[in-house]
């Protein structure tokens, strides 16, 4: 109630700055006032899961752990194939036996005080392959160095993980051995990730992490932690990035200040504050004000803010994300979203293991309808889990997808698990991330439809219940890689690296998927036919292969496969410097080139 309330001061307070302002629209008003001096401020619309560089894969950890670590190297502008050093300042490839060698940048303080050395390095990514978390992004160490996907996989012990990684003892430099010469450039990009940002060896095993020992690196929580919380970097931070954090109020914002002996020099921020704001009318009147310089706009409400001329609206960002409906097949018994369990007044945990369900579901979705009402039209449809702009770019513009189609739902439907479903019905809910507006339109077009189907069949609207629910962003990850009780769920993905296999992977593959080893998805066999295809070298052939996945995924789907957003940024006019990469993590890119301006 306290919460409410307070929001609704806030609101009180954006209506009565507008009337005293005149909006500072195009039509002539008076211009925004200039807030927030010297700070950059977004609102968003989910909190973060971690701090801790090897346990973050949601975009919202990984800009916050950007802004207060750094990586060896970053991307250069826009460019996705181009790097430019950070903490390392030259490297090479040493294509006759593997290595990659990093000189690493001298002069360099942590927020805490200490030096960084090449010892750190090593460190940082030999925690990270101990650590290792089930559903995290430390597989990129794994698969590039040792051909493994986890520290759990066969032949992993700690003698093969210091081996990946070590200081050259004659010339400091820090040697990455590959496992092959076809990851060296998706190496080099999985080290622009916030996965890849360098940690103080000596302050984090004083705080209590893992010692870098043989005798203990099996000891949890420093091997395979089960919960964020567990990690001693969970909310402590000690990077050597342009902020330092200030303050962690879950689930309500996150504040850096800035840090004084950043060894670039001066940073264009005081202090950066994202907050977590659910509420679109909230986020505008922040941004209209001048209260935000960076807000989350949903799609279908971009127009709202045509008028506002202090509003720099960027627009036709060429994303490389897709948002996907779920199926989970191995739902958790203990779920409280499946009923009783059965069908009629649930649904069983391996209701989506049935292909007739999920391909009901497939052509039960209205795509046009989305399109325009929550899109604008400005997305394009995928076919599969190989989108559009990736490199090499082998998206089939010819593949199969599904459209629409009310009497293919039913038919399938009718087939689904003997026929039981048709006859018996089900129930459950379908679960979105919350404050994300697109995400619920999409659950609820698709429970409409559902809810229509059995109306017009048997005039009951309950006969095929679909439940649609909101869940905060932290907890939804958590139920993604951890409960796995969510039978049916909608989330996007954008690209760790920007080739065709960070697609697939994901998607298809039965063991490392971020999705699909978490919803029972896919075979050994498939995955030796992803494997197959990362690893061929005539792009011919490779193509051929990328292809034959995409017809995979569409005969045997893992979710309602939806769009490629057409991307825009909503800034006041006083932010500068703005520059779109399509794999840097979250809205503003990389702050440290930004500016601010009252001018």
């Amino acid at each position: 109630m306290a919460k409410k309330l307070m929001m609704s001061i806030v609101a009180l307070l954006g209506i009565i700055a507008l009337v005293l302002t005149g909006c500072g629209g195009g039509g002539g008003g008076t211009p925004i006032p200039y807030l927030n001096d010297g700070k950059f401020v977004q609102d968003t619309i989910g909190d973060l899961d971690s701090l801790d560089p090897a346990w973050g894969y949601d975009t919202a950890s990984g800009e916050q752990v950007l802004y207060i670590y750094e990586p060896l190297l970053t991307y250069d502008g826009a460019a996705t194939d181009t790097f430019k050093p950070l903490l390392a300042t030259a490297w090479s490839y040493n294509a006759s036996d593997n290595t990659m060698r990093f000189t690493i940048r001298t002069g360099v303080t942590f927020h805490e005080g200490g030096t960084l050395t090449p010892s750190d390095v090593e460190y940082t990514f030999e925690r990270a392959m101990v650590q290792d978390r089930s559903g995290g992004p430390i597989w990129m160490f794994y698969q590039p160095l040792l051909n493994k996907w986890s520290n759990t996989s066969g032949g992993v012990n700690f003698t093969v993980i210091d081996q990946a990684v070590e200081v050259d003892p004659v010339t400091q430099e820090v040697v990455f051995t590959l496992y092959d010469d076809y990851w060296e450039v998706p190496f080099l990009q999985i080290l622009c990730g916030p996965w890849a940002a360098i940690v103080d060896k000596e302050w984090c095993i004083a705080e209590g992490d893992w010692p870098g020992t043989e005798a203990t690196w099996q000891d949890y929580p420093y091997f395979n932690p089960t919960s964020e919380g567990d990690t001693a970097l969970f909310e402590l931070t000690n990077g050597t990035g342009p902020w330092k954090l200030s303050l962690w109020e879950h689930g309500e914002q996150i504040k850096l200040v800035k840090f004084d002996d950043y060894w670039q020099g001066d940073v264009p921020f005081d202090e950066v504050i994202t907050r977590v704001e659910d509420e679109w009318t909230n986020r505008k009147l922040h941004l209209i004000n001048g209260d935000a310089d960076l807000v989350y706009v949903p799609r279908m409400f971009i127009h709202d803010l045509d008028e506002y001329a202090d509003v720099n609206a960027i627009q036709d960002l060429v994303e490389l994300t897709l948002d996907t409906i779920f199926f989970n097949m191995c739902i958790n018994e203990d779920s409280i979203y499946i009923g009783n369990k059965t069908l009629g007044g649930g649904i069983p945990t391996d209701f989506f293991s049935d292909l007739d369900v999920r391909l009901a579901f497939c052509y039960g979705f209205d795509y046009e309808t989305y399109l325009a009402d929550a899109l604008l039209g400005e997305a394009t449809q995928i076919a599969s889990p190989v989108i559009d702009g990736l490199s090499p770019d082998y998206q089939n513009p010819a593949a199969a997808m599904y459209s629409y189609d009310r009497d293919e739902a039913v038919a399938h439907l009718q087939a689904a698990w003997g026929g039981q479903v048709w006859d018996q019905g089900f129930k459950f809910t379908l679960l979105y991330n919350s404050g994300n507006v697109p995400r619920k339109t999409a659950c609820d077009i698709l429970a409409e439809e559902f809810e229509s189907i059995g109306f017009e069949y048997f005039e009951d609207s309950e006969k095929f219940q679909i439940s649609v629910a909101p869940i905060a962003w932290e907890t939804y990850l958590d139920k993604i890689w951890g409960t796995r009780d969510m039978p049916m769920f909608e989330i996007g993905w954008m690209p760790d690296y920007p080739h065709p296999d960070n697609f697939v992977v994901p998607y298809m593959h039965s063991e490392a998927g971020a999705f699909s080893a978490f919803q029972c998805y896919g075979s050994t066999e498939l995955d030796d036919k992803i494997t197959a295809a990362f690893q061929d070298t005539n792009p011919v052939t490779q193509q051929e292969k990328y292809y034959e996945l995409q017809q995979i995924y569409y005969d045997d789907p893992g979710g309602i496969m939806l769009f490629q957003p057409q991307g825009r940024r909503f800034f006041t006019k006083y932010i500068g410097g703005f520059v779109f990469n399509p794999v840097n993590p979250g809205a503003p890119g990389y702050l440290y080139d930004m500016s601010k301006s009252p001018s």
